[in-house]
């Protein structure tokens, strides 16, 4: 009975009804007829090819009845032989090549069930379907921590479905520290790749550090290279990039904008001030060890002197008054 359920959850995303899947073989719903003979087979060997084929198989192959044991035992061993399968995954560009993988295994099966020893032969097509599968190109990984990045999608072949990368579209918004008189340039690129010609809409929020659409005005849309915007005059809010159309949208950033009073160029002058009083300037020459010595000496023996002349005056014994007559 363990069967029966493993299967039906397989197909439940395929039910009348059951939102955000993207099936990728139509009718999979009809397969529930087939499920008295199909106990256990793998998820992986259903996403391809009408599954009546395998249960042809191995009628091919025992000459029994679809509900004998030797057809029972035919299509265990399919399924134990594919169970390492369902692991498997390929970018979504590769979905039709994995299919032809699959098809060429069962192709093979057919082709040498008068040959050889069916248990034989049909660990030779899952060798080769494994060498075959090393040779496909691995899909990009997805880049954190944020965007939707179709070329990272993948083929589970335990779901039959592809899977996006689990990110929001929203990045998390950047601090950008800028005066109020200081341009800047914001850009709205990603890490991951995207289309040519993809249009741009930048939005400022004002006064506010938000990620609510419905509070940004549209600034600007743009197509294409360069993806990023100059600011002249840069005020308190934030700013944001939307990658792609509306309905399309690749990845949207944020940009905080802290803007400070005073003038840029003031401050840039009071550093340079602040570092030319920590250096020696590099035109004066300094001054010869004989010279800074003697100098030195003759500091020394001035402070000496007044020093005496300081203790002279008190201690010495002030005058007696005169003496009345």
């Amino acid at each position: 009975m363990g069967w029966w359920v493993s299967l039906l959850l397989v197909l439940a995303p395929w039910l009348p009804g059951h939102p955000g899947i993207q099936p990728v073989e139509p009718g999979l719903w009809q397969w529930v007829v087939l499920v008295p003979w199909l106990p256990g087979v793998c998820p992986c060997l259903l996403c391809f090819g009408p599954p009546m084929q395998w249960t042809r198989l191995c009628h091919d192959i025992t000459r029994t009845s679809l509900k004998g044991p030797q057809q029972q035992h035919c299509l265990e061993a399919l399924a134990e032989a594919a169970v390492p399968l369902a692991p498997v995954t390929v970018g979504s560009g590769q979905r039709e090549a994995l299919r032809e993988i699959i098809m060429d295994a069962l192709h093979f099966l057919e082709k040498q069930k008068e040959i050889k020893p069916f248990e034989v032969s049909l660990q030779e097509a899952i060798n080769i379907i494994w060498v075959k599968l090393s040779q496909l190109e691995e899909a990009p990984a997805c880049i954190p921590p944020c965007g939707y990045q179709p070329a990272a999608r993948i083929f589970q072949c335990a779901t039959c479905r592809l899977v996006d990368c689990q990110f929001p579209l929203d990045c998390p918004v950047q601090d950008v520290w800028v005066h109020e008189d200081e341009a800047i340039t914001l850009h709205c690129d990603v890490p991951f790749a995207v289309p040519p010609d993809l249009p741009i809409t930048w939005m400022f929020a004002k006064d506010i550090r938000t990620q609510d659409l419905a509070l940004f005005e549209e600034l600007q849309e743009s197509l294409g290279e360069p993806p990023s915007l100059t600011l002249q005059d840069p005020t308190l809010g934030t700013i944001a990039c939307r990658l792609g159309a509306p309905s399309e949208t690749l990845a949207r950033k944020y940009f905080y904008l802290n803007v400070s009073g005073g003038s840029v160029e003031a401050e840039q002058g009071l550093q340079a001030h602040f570092r030319a009083v920590l250096r020696w300037p590099h035109s004066s020459t300094p001054l010869q060890p004989t010279v800074s010595l003697e100098l030195g000496l003759a500091l020394g023996l001035m402070g000496l002197v007044l020093l005496l002349v300081a203790s002279w005056r008190c201690f010495r014994k002030p005058p007696e008054p005169p003496r009345p007559l």
